[in-house]
């Protein structure tokens, strides 16, 4: 029996969660559309890399349709996220083909900054399946509160976000432990799976931080396309069929360990790993550090959910800093 073999059915034997399996969560399950890394901030353990630099990655209308086709029939939320989506250059058309395809009750967006599309966002969006953190600024809260009443924005004190790019496999961890912490991930239990773009190819991947990893290290010419193509009820495959991303990308990633991690905005370190220090070129190096962690003890205590980024800020609000 080959290696590849005995993780096909170590994974398929797990607790984990396929794609079209329900969770615990709005709409009984999530599926993101990533349309840009491109955001106005740079948040401290940003799932997405949108605190590093290096050029955004802007997915075209033609993939967009394309992704949104593919979950016509998806029963969960189909959430337009980033980076902030709302900077995408042709955001308007995104608006428009996600209302021809999915109903409203559907419709999430994931965004810190409305930038100006307020009336547009309040028409296409469902409200309560949206996930709208200002991340401190109160121009972005008074936009919201202004153009979309019933948005219910967060974020006012500053979130903290667990580290995503420690990679586990880095660090003093046998893998019977690991394997045991993977299969209970915060992301992979009760949030999402993700669409994007992988070397100018639309990909779907079983969780949004193996997207993330992936676009992230795209430029690297070894770095494997672990990314499914996106077809027609590709999300109703079973996790056997994402053994490559699980057996890749778990293992490079700690949300798992739900590392306490700095505060979003008002923080000053960044933490990473081995495996991910190539791409940790930070857009606000002047004002951050970068701690390179070797081991567990270092990631400085734990939260409750790694998913509860909001929550977990809250608890120690900017002003007490």
């Amino acid at each position: 029996m080959t290696d590849r073999s005995n993780d096909r059915i170590r994974v398929a034997n797990s607790r984990m969660k396929a794609p079209g399996d329900e969770r615990n969560t709005w709409g009984h399950g999530i599926i993101q559309i990533m349309i840009t890394r491109a955001c106005d901030l740079a948040c401290i353990n940003c799932t997405q890399g949108s605190n590093l630099a290096g050029k955004p990655m802007i997915m075209s209308l033609p993939q967009f349709e394309e992704a949104v086709r593919s979950l016509k029939d998806y029963y969960g939320i189909v959430g337009i996220f980033g980076g902030n989506p709302c900077m995408h250059p042709k955001f308007a058309d995104i608006c428009n083909v996600l209302a021809e395809h999915i109903p409203y009750h559907r419709r999430g967006l994931w965004s810190n900054n409305l930038n100006g599309h307020g009336k547009l966002c309040r028409a296409t969006f469902n409200p309560e399946v949206s996930n709208l953190n200002v991340h401190t600024s109160f121009e972005a809260y008074s936009e919201m509160l202004r153009d979309w009443p019933e948005c219910h924005p967060k974020g006012v004190h500053d979130s903290r976000h667990s580290p995503v790019f420690v990679a586990m496999k880095d660090l003093d961890i046998p893998f019977s432990e690991m394997w045991e912490l993977i299969q209970n991930c915060d992301i992979n239990q009760l949030w999402s799976a993700m669409i994007g773009v992988f070397r100018g190819e639309l990909r779907a991947w079983f969780c949004e931080v193996a997207g993330a990893q992936s676009m992230l290290h795209e430029n690297e010419p070894s770095y494997p396309d672990t990314g499914l193509k996106v077809t027609e009820h590709w999300w109703k495959l079973p996790i056997a069929s994402f053994t490559n991303q699980v057996m890749k990308h778990c293992f490079e990633c700690s949300v798992p360990l739900k590392g306490m991690g700095d505060l979003a905005i008002n923080g000053h370190v960044e933490q990473v790993s081995k495996t991910h220090e190539k791409i940790f070129h930070l857009k606000r190096a002047n004002t951050r550090l970068i701690q390179v962690i070797t081991r567990r003890d270092e990631l400085g205590g734990e939260v409750e959910h790694a998913t509860n980024y909001i929550e977990n800020g809250i608890l120690f609000p900017m002003e007490n800093k």
